[in-house]
């Protein structure tokens, strides 16, 4: 069985942007709920490939945003994209 944490949420609110925040660095998360309570069962991504691209997107914003390129990371045909913002 993979290794989970768990980390005690104060809604689910928190709850879901956290679950999206932690998929985009390779993470799978997922909420539980109790009653008033809510936590977040968090694991590697099940997937080496969507960790690896994870990862690399995660480095190349930190790479532009270290050196403020005008440019914007996007999830791609299995890999990444790196190209200008939309207008």
């Amino acid at each position: 069985m993979p290794e989970t944490i768990t980390i005690d949420v104060p809604r689910r609110g928190i709850g879901s942007d956290l679950t999206e925040a932690l998929a985009a660095h390779g993470l799978h998360a997922e909420i539980i709920e109790r009653g008033d309570t809510c936590e977040v069962r968090v694991r590697w991504a099940d997937d080496e490939r969507e960790r690896l691209v994870a990862g690399a997107v995660h480095a190349i914003e930190a790479y532009l945003s270290d050196r403020m390129l005008p440019l914007v990371v996007q999830r791609a045909n299995g890999g990444a994209v790196v190209r200008p913002p939309a207008e």
